[in-house]
């Protein structure tokens, strides 16, 4: 346990459940990884995600895309995980990057950070509700109840697993995250023994169809597939032998994503055909992937898809939740927040303060949503949209912050491979923003003062971050010294 952990909030402990000490867990690397997965959501990303990023992006080449960008994110990996290791440090990208770049822009990323994984808990509450009442109406056919009524029950349950030990979660997210690869493995190997549409080809895999189409949207379709990598860092103090546990988790992690992804979607092109993949993407991309799977798989299996659209937004609102209290815990800890959002429950070690807080707030947004009456259809979409774009922000400075630390570590000495290797992801992050910025309206689907509202709400909210941190520097010392779990 570090002993900023321990420091934190050790004035105000008291025998009401709370305890001044860090959060505690035993996750394994399994664990770990599936709890991490799960926040990806692959059965979210193969039924709408895929489909969308072969029609908008490289078409056929998709699987390439994929690859590639799992090659850069495990390139930014490398250097995330040795400034890990020598910070050793929960606090995640808030952490590392007021290590690296400093307490102005570390607190500015906490906030977006902060951001970023709350619009993402936002957008699964969404999908979520969406996903459950089709399954009931569809499957079951049970009564149509409005999105936000389901999205308020999955509220609950995250709210309620949150409040206990993180074990408790990683078991519920293994099960969850199991059954959603097994359904994904069992369509691969579908079309695979059935020959796909034409026969198996490997037209993915030539410098014709990896170029074809839209390279660059391609590229920023791809990079949004590895959110939720990092997430490994966040929960440092609550796994056994982080210094193993974490390394394997997150390459684990890049490998599974990249792999799953690259192969379904060559599964997926293979299951139309290269030559027809393109129409029928074209002409319903909302679909392509569920009938696919009804095709292949079985009527069966096409019912659990969507039933596990459901189980998938739940198993990613709940990583959110956890990643998102925890970000919340290390931001009161500090003395950024309250010091009470920052002491871990004495039985269960959970951030059960910032946890309550955060389903509180949620509530009062999704509560919002209902009364001005955005439209569902265009709820998850900008969220998820929203996230993205926040992600790539993350990525950009904590690729530099990692960069630059390595490169002046006086105390452990350089680490040149490592930070290079950072530096080099930095500069096709720094493209990928471009590219997210000027195609913001394909990202989010908001255009005019909409669209306007949505990027600075983001950008503002990191400023509103490194502001407060030149408050505090001149008007609150001791505050300004702890940030970044200093």
């Amino acid at each position: 346990m570090s002993t900023a952990s321990e420091a934190a909030g050790a004035d105000t402990a008291s025998s009401s459940g709370v305890s001044a000490a860090g959060l505690r867990g035993n996750m394994g690397v399994i664990e770990l990884i599936f709890t991490v997965v799960a926040y990806n959501g692959p059965v979210v990303v193969f039924l709408g995600f895929i489909p969308v990023a072969v029609l908008l992006g490289n078409g056929v080449g998709t699987p390439v895309t994929f690859l590639v960008c799992g090659v850069i994110v495990a390139m930014l990996a490398v250097g995330l995980l040795t400034m890990s290791a020598r910070l050793k440090k929960p606090g995640g990208f808030y952490a590392l990057i007021t290590a690296g770049l400093g307490r102005v822009v570390g607190l500015g990323s906490g906030f977006a950070a902060l951001t970023c994984y709350f619009v993402a808990l936002l957008s699964a509450y969404a999908l979520g509700g969406i996903a459950l009442d089709t399954a009931i109406v569809d499957i079951f056919h049970g009564p149509h109840v409005a999105w936000w009524g389901w999205a308020g029950l999955m509220l609950v349950v995250t709210g309620v697993l949150g409040h206990f030990n993180i074990s408790l979660s990683s078991r519920v997210l293994t099960v969850f995250l199991a059954c959603e690869l097994l359904l994904m493995i069992a369509y691969d190997i579908s079309v695979l023994a059935k020959g796909g549409a034409h026969g198996i080809g490997f037209e993915s895999f030539t410098p014709h169809q990896a170029l074809s189409g839209s390279v660059s949207i391609a590229f920023l379709f791809g990079m949004g597939l590895f959110g939720g990598f990092e997430a490994t860092v966040i929960f440092r103090d609550e796994v056994r032998n982080p210094e193993r546990t974490i390394p394997v988790a997150t390459y684990g992690v890049v490998a599974l994503l990249a792999g799953l992804y690259a192969v379904t979607a060559w599964c997926f092109v293979n299951s139309y055909g290269a030559a027809a993949v393109m129409d029928a993407v074209n002409k319903n991309s909302v679909n392509a992937s569920a009938d696919s799977i009804k095709q292949y798989t079985g009527q069966f299996a096409y019912d659990a898809a969507t039933i596990m659209l459901f189980t998938s937004s739940f198993a990613l609102a709940l990583a959110a939740h956890n990643i998102t209290a925890r970000y919340v815990f290390n931001l009161g800890a500090d003395g950024i927040f309250p010091r009470r959002f920052g002491q871990a429950h004495e039985r269960h070690v959970s951030p059960h303060r910032a946890s309550f807080a955060l389903s509180l707030i949620a509530l009062l947004v999704l509560a919002v949503f209902v009364i001005v009456k955005v439209p569902q259809d265009d709820l998850y979409a900008r969220l998820a949209g929203l996230y993205s774009y926040a992600f790539v922000i993350l990525l950009v400075l904590v690729a530099l912050a990692i960069g630059v630390f390595l490169m002046r570590d006086h105390v452990h000495g350089k680490a040149v491979g490592p930070a290079l290797a950072s530096l080099a992801a930095f500069g096709a992050l720094c493209a990928t923003l471009v590219l997210a910025t000027t195609n913001f309206t394909l990202l989010t689907g908001a255009t005019g003062a909409v669209k306007n509202v949505l990027i600075i709400v983001i950008w503002g909210v990191a400023l509103v971050g490194s502001g407060l941190a030149f408050y505090l520097k001149r008007n609150r010392t001791e505050v300004y010294n702890s940030i970044g779990r200093q």
